[in-house]
């Protein structure tokens, strides 16, 4: 580790015990009966507490009552949710409770119809349905496991605004845009912190939207619209938010095993629960897909894995480590290419070339020499020697705590490494490498996040922080024929952000207004190449970016 990121990660730890040494406050309580149309008791229903405020969130399941149980809770306000198997999810306003006070909320639940669920992703805080004052969805974990989709590019096919398009089979490349915005203008976040790709071309999470598998996922929220001055440049158009699964409550676990057509193996195993009255909650998940024959008998691999753990040491102060890993394997085909001759400009009729004539141009016949008749383009063609390996694994350590009843706050840690291996050989129509070649990818991001929760009156709600960045790029291209051909490069770039956002509830609670603003400044060290006697680029001079600056609003 570089020193730069020993210092960040050791002031981390030192922030992390001065905390957990703090003294408890006096803790409150909040507890109730969940409870069907009828009036009858729920028993193994969801109940979930979320601090207004922002950080804290906490998962129990009702006992054979129906009676669920929130200790040691700092004084503050709170939204507290319901859900249970055949009901609509319910959702409370805010509630309040003073400093070791104890409150009784009963949760009624009625058959399911409309779904209302406590959100997190608009504003970077829990908001309840009618607080909400920008576009989102919410796509929760029974909705997930009834779709039995592998992938989550596919759970989120049939969001409103959004599109879903995958170049061929499982493990081929995805592209996921927002309100018709371009594919680098939707930022995913796990969990709440980025999740992208410093190896590809806008720094985005696009090369990697293949490799995420439904491992353990409790919902995920869909911001259609600009959240960018929270979530960086490239929310411009939208953000994707998967939430794991955070346990808690008793004990519980499932498993999942199918197979069908193209050689196709799908398993997961799921196991969550809670100790120590739940001041430890945990959850694990794994995930392996594997299709051995797919389109044109390409065959794909994907083995994930996820596991979180939340400890609270006091009723204000939470931690929280969260690990998310893939590793994963297919084969590729080459890119939808043009052929005839298009116009210029306008619309084009999209006619792809006869299956017969596209198998002669696999087998190796000229462009020419097919038979293209009134045929605009060539769909993805085999290339039998054309393979695509990823590996990523993100880590992550997060404080969250209040020291006062209006004041929160969250300190963050994620590190993130990325690898994208690309081999091709002499097979395949068009253009091919006399030999076979390998181009690597790989690159790490360090993020360190401060951030405070700041609630001076009911109606008002101060979101600030801070965000350092250290991220690294390399690229290594080996040729088997020409060992003179080979060449490597990396660079470094450190970037330093500041936010605020300001949320004001006007007119007794009927009007939503938010407005947010983001500063962020690069440092770009100069990028190294070798060889560097031959390097194209070895004299140009490269130049920070510069400062960034992104404002939004809404009001609803």
């Amino acid at each position: 580790m570089k020193p730069a990121n020993k210092r960040i990660f050791i002031s981390f730890l030192l922030l992390l015990a001065a905390t957990t040494e703090a003294p408890a406050q006096a803790a409150g309580s909040i507890s109730g009966t969940v409870r069907d149309p009828h009036g009858n008791a729920i028993a193994g229903a969801s109940a979930e507490i979320f601090a207004r405020g922002g950080g804290m969130h906490r998962i129990t399941t009702t006992n054979p009552e129906g009676l669920y149980h929130f200790d040691h809770l700092p004084e503050g306000a709170y939204i507290i949710q319901a859900r249970a198997r055949g009901f609509a999810r319910y959702v409370t306003e805010a509630v309040r409770i003073d400093r070791g006070a104890s409150l009784k909320v009963d949760l009624p639940l009625q058959l399911a119809g409309l779904e209302q669920q406590v959100v997190v992703t608009a504003s970077g805080t829990p908001q309840a349905p009618e607080e909400v004052s920008k576009a989102i969805t919410v796509i929760d974990r029974q909705a997930i496991d009834e779709r039995d989709e592998s992938a989550i590019s596919e759970v989120l096919r049939t969001t409103p605004g959004l599109r879903v398009q995958q170049l061929g089979g499982p493990g081929a490349f995805t592209a996921i845009r927002i309100r018709g915005l371009r594919d680098q203008d939707t930022a995913v976040l796990i969990d709440g912190l980025r999740f992208r790709d410093p190896s590809s071309t806008q720094a985005d999470a696009s090369g990697l939207l293949e490799d995420l598998l439904t491992t353990n996922i409790d919902h995920i929220e869909v911001l259609r619209g600009s959240g960018s001055s929270l979530y960086g440049t490239n929310a411009i158009g939208g953000v994707i938010n998967v939430l794991t699964d955070e346990g808690g409550g008793r004990s519980r676990g499932s498993a999942l095993l199918e197979g069908g057509s193209l050689g196709m193996f799908h398993g997961r195993a799921r196991f969550s629960g809670g100790t120590n009255d739940n001041r430890v909650q945990y959850s694990l998940g794994l995930a392996h897909l594997d299709v051995t024959s797919g389109l044109n008998d390409d065959p794909a691999r994907n083995t994930s894995g996820q596991g979180r753990i939340d400890f609270r040491p006091s009723p204000g102060t939470q931690i929280v480590a969260r690990f998310y890993g893939a590793d994963s394997f297919t084969k590729l085909n080459i890119s939808p290419r043009t052929i005839g001759n298009p116009p210029a400009s306008g619309i084009i009729d999209a006619r792809p070339l006869s299956p017969a004539e596209l198998l002669l141009y696999e087998n190796g016949k000229p462009l020419s020499q097919l038979a293209v008749g009134n045929a605009t383009f060539i769909p993805s063609a085999n290339d039998p020697d054309a393979t695509r390996a990823a590996r990523f694994a993100s880590g992550a350590l997060s404080l969250t705590g209040h020291p006062l009843a209006a004041l929160g706050y969250t300190v963050s840690y994620q590190g993130l490494a990325i690898n994208r291996t690309f081999g091709n050989g002499p097979a395949g129509p068009g253009f091919q490498s006399a030999g076979s070649t390998r181009s690597d990818f790989s690159g790490r991001i360090h993020t360190l996040l401060a951030r405070f929760d700041y609630q001076p009156g009911s109606s008002t709600l101060l979101t600030g922080g801070y965000e350092f960045e250290d991220e690294y790029f390399a690229t290594v291209s080996l040729d088997s024929l020409n060992s003179a051909a080979a060449s490597a490069a990396d660079v470094t770039q450190r970037s330093n952000t500041g936010f605020v956002q300001v949320q004001e509830r006007l007119l007794d609670n009927r009007l939503e207004v938010s407005t947010a603003f983001r500063a962020q400044s690069f440092s770009l060290q100069r990028p190294r190449f070798n060889p560097a006697a031959t390097a194209p680029y070895r004299s140009a001079v490269v130049s920070s970016s510069p400062a960034a600056y992104t404002g939004d609003g809404s009001i609803a």
